[in-house]
């Protein structure tokens, strides 16, 4: 049989699982349970590894290409990347993908998977079991069978048996995200599925699927792929083109209208983790009923969740309460109320508050700075920047930077500036000057601080005064 590309689809917008998911830093690379986990991302990657799977095919957004590939190298995995220049949902970004594996066969196999979910069981046995109705030309999705009544899932309903191939089942209908009278009578009917966001297919067939009924964003995902440039972390999409493309996903765009469409059940256990309650739920609790990550002290408490990314946490006393703290923030909710943290992300976002964007971190974790002479006349310090990371250096006259090892990223008032091993530069003394590891190794570099004679008589001038 051919191997099958898992497209691993990295899209998010970072605001139900705040505060540790930002725009700039989404649920799928965040660790899935304490410091010793994988991300969600790197999951999805390990779990459609080795036989039968091929180099996985990621789709991402161009700002989260570094962080895809230091979440890939810390795995030891390798991938093929395409970048998006702006979110236009699944649709396009899987169309993006077929269109470039169908370039080298168009019956290439292609396996979609959300990055940020959580799935236990073993679910590549299904998946290879309905390999041949995909190869037939059948548009394979999965479905869950459900354990409640969500009001926040889509649904699929069993049609029947396909007779030519014993796995799969007709699909009867879509139904998205019901009311909870209407989801308790799916999952009451017993034919009704969880729509898992997996699905199996030829490039072929759904770039087929396109041109029959939204032949419009095919055009213009096909500009964007041909306009796309290679960059040093991977294929970024024309802009102007992708912009033009339908913002829907594939199960609006196709699925919902193709009669190709077919039905796989999974005995596996899955979530999509929307919420702190469903990461609660996803987790081992102890003695008590608490999941506890990091450094935390939980005294006479039960049923809570307490997650510390930075410091020790002390809880005393705390029933079905969820504490997650970062460097940056705080969040206290209720165990049932934590589909409303995305307003407070949202909230956050409309004021135009940094901490809905990304973490603010401070220099400590990114590096740090030893000074090695202080005389009258002249400082000698090391700064070592961490892989990835910044660090901030306040204005003083009589400043230069010489790169002793690695490659650093110098932005200095209005000048930006790569250096490398022996390269010297003359800092501002009005404003910050910010050093930037764009690299995988550490970076040192000399800063030397030299109080020229002007400035020296300035001070001395300036006590006299004071005196």
């Amino acid at each position: 049989m051919k191997e099958i590309t898992p497209l691993i689809i990295c899209g998010g917008n970072g605001t139900r699982l705040w505060p540790i998911s930002r725009t700039h830093s989404p649920k799928q690379f965040q660790r899935v349970g304490d410091a010793a986990s994988l991300t969600f991302f790197q999951s999805a990657v390990e779990r459609h590894s080795g036989e039968g799977f091929g180099t996985p095919l990621i789709v991402s957004s161009a700002k989260h290409g570094r962080t895809l590939h230091r979440q890939l190298r810390q795995i030891g995995r390798g991938a093929d990347v395409i970048l998006e220049p702006m979110g236009r949902n699944t649709g396009p970004a899987v169309l993006a993908a077929a269109l470039k594996l169908a370039a080298r066969d168009p019956d290439q196999l292609m396996l979609v998977v959300p990055a940020d979910h959580v799935i236990e069981g073993d679910i590549n046995t299904a998946i290879k079991a309905v390999q041949p109705g995909a190869e037939a030309g059948y548009i394979v999705t999965f479905g869950i069978k459900p354990r409640y009544a969500e009001t926040g899932f889509g649904y699929i309903t069993d049609g029947g048996p396909i007779i030519a191939h014993p796995n799969l089942r007709e699909v009867e209908r879509f139904v998205e995200k019901p009311p909870t009278r209407k989801a308790r009578l799916l999952v009451e009917s017993d034919i009704a599925y969880w729509a898992s966001g997996i699905s199996l297919f030829k490039a072929a067939t759904i770039i087929e699927e396109y041109a029959r009924y939204d032949p419009e964003t095919l055009d213009h995902v096909v500009q964007a792929l041909s306009g796309a440039s290679e960059t040093a972390e991977g294929l970024l999409l024309d802009g102007e083109a992708f912009g033009q493309a339908d913002a829907e996903p594939t199960e609006k765009a196709v699925f919902e209208q193709t009669r190709r469409i077919a039905l796989c059940r999974l005995d596996v256990e899955w979530s999509d983790v929307g919420s702190w309650t469903a990461m609660y739920g996803i987790s081992n609790t102890d003695a008590s009923g608490n999941v506890i990550q990091g450094d935390v002290i939980s005294v006479e408490s039960k049923n809570c969740m307490i997650r510390s990314e930075t410091r020790l946490v002390t809880c005393v006393g705390l029933e079905d309460i969820i504490v997650v703290d970062t460097a940056d923030a705080l969040l206290v909710t209720k165990v049932g109320h934590c589909q409303s943290v995305k307003q407070v992300a949202e909230h956050l976002k409309s004021n135009e508050r940094i901490e809905a964007e990304k973490h603010q971190r401070t220099d400590y974790e990114w590096g740090s700075i030893r000074q090695l002479v202080a005389r009258d006349h002249m400082t000698l310090c090391t700064v070592t920047v961490k892989p990835g990371g910044t660090m901030r250096l306040d204005p003083a006259p009589g400043r230069e930077a010489i790169v002793a090892a690695g490659e650093v990223l110098l932005t200095n008032g209005r000048t930006q500036a790569r250096l490398r091993d022996g390269d010297r530069q003359t800092l501002c003394h009005q404003t910050r000057t910010t050093l930037s590891n764009p690299t995988d190794t550490a970076v040192e570099v000399l800063v030397f601080t030299i109080v020229l004679q002007e400035a020296q008589q300035d001070l001395a001038s300036s006590a006299r005064h004071a005196s």
